[in-house]
């Protein structure tokens, strides 16, 4: 018995060892995951036309390719109006140019004095370009901290798609279910990760539509380019569309076009940030067959707890629970045992003098 309970704290220690060496990677080992299972479909055709290997190097050759270029181009034209509009704000505002867009729209006249009197706006459009100048060498360092952890994801992908029979065979041999149940519980998790990856690419796509949209509407130029920068921070966690249509509203108001700058504030706050609240969990609930209420409960309790991984931890978790309650309740349903009638023999009557001869017989 103290046997086994050392064998267990040891055990418990090496785990605890274990996961405090795994926290600094889980977001990492998270999206590797989701992107091999995203992948998955996609590595079962090639591997029917050339080895696992060459396939496991295909996909993720073509997944460098198609994330790096767009990203590269993207990531430069970013910076380059970032640094654009630094200028023109500054410009804007060191010139005055506001005051007289301000004065020839009477209806604000209150805010005009409040201006004048309390702010210099002159003043704080220096200091927020300042701002805006200094938060741009922080953001290329933490590009390159994002750089590494993309390593990562892509060493932990290539394990993922390579050796996935061994992970699955070592799940397998640690779970205390049947082979039915460890398939069923694999099949919810895997549909699971692939609504929430193609949840959140149909989401990006319809938040980037819907800015590029209000963009060309209000006349602001590059609307194309900004709504696929928009579908971009959308597919990124933490990140939004709302990156862009904020300075791009708070633009519009400096340049002097107050009701543009409005249309595109209210077009965000009203139409394309919900899309990401409401939208994402019914069509994600709807194909892991979760209720929206505990496919939201999963998605903000696991970015809470688990910060940007739990976008996909979160719905795993509540899958694995409702997979487990699936087995409990399969589990614990009673089969019936079924009634077979017995067979009535007929008694053989026997006079009683023969019998008692013949019992007397077998004495003898």
């Amino acid at each position: 018995m103290e046997r086994a309970l050392a064998l267990a704290a040891l055990t418990l220690i090496a785990v605890y060892f274990c996961w405090m060496m795994t926290v600094p990677f889980l977001g990492a080992f998270t999206w590797a995951f989701a992107l091999a299972v995203a992948f998955y479909p996609v590595r079962i055709w090639l591997t029917r036309r050339m080895p696992g290997l060459a396939a496991t190097l295909l996909i993720m050759t073509a997944l460098v390719v198609g994330v790096s270029l767009p990203g590269a181009v993207l990531g430069r034209q970013l910076v380059n109006e970032c640094l654009r509009a630094q200028q023109l704000l500054q410009e804007s505002l060191r010139g005055g140019g506001w005051r007289g867009a301000v004065a020839a729209r009477p209806w604000i006249g209150t805010v005009i004095a409040w201006t004048d009197s309390e702010l210099d706006l002159a003043l704080l459009g220096q200091q927020l370009a300042g701002t805006m100048a200094r938060s741009i060498a922080p953001f290329l360092v933490r590009s390159v901290g994002l750089l590494s952890q993309a390593g990562i994801v892509l060493l932990a992908l290539f394990f993922f798609l390579q050796d996935e029979a061994r992970l699955l065979a070592g799940a397998r041999s640690l779970l205390p279910l049947s082979a039915d149940e460890i398939d069923g519980l694999t099949a919810r998790v895997s549909a699971t990760v692939r609504a929430t990856v193609y949840g959140r690419l149909l989401i990006g796509i319809i938040q980037g539509v819907l800015g590029g949209l209000i963009f060309a509407l209000v006349g602001l130029p590059a609307a194309l380019f900004w709504g696929t920068v928009m579908i971009l921070l959308s597919l990124l966690p933490v990140f939004g569309a709302f990156l862009v249509w904020i300075p791009a509203s708070v633009f519009l108001v400096v340049q002097g076009h107050w009701i543009r700058g409005v249309i595109v504030a209210v077009w965000g706050f009203a139409i394309i940030h919900p899309v990401d609240n409401l939208l994402y969990p019914v069509l994600v609930g709807e194909r892991i067959g979760l209720h929206p209420l505990v496919l939201f409960v999963a998605f903000i309790g696991g970015l809470v707890v688990f910060g940007p991984a739990g976008l996909v931890i979160g719905p795993c978790f509540m899958s694995v629970a409702a997979g487990l309650a699936e087995v409990w309740r399969a589990r614990s349903i009673v089969v019936p045992l079924e009634v077979v009638p017995l067979e009535v023999v007929p008694l053989k009557v026997v006079p009683l003098e023969k019998a008692l001869r013949g019992s007397g017989t077998e004495s003898e």
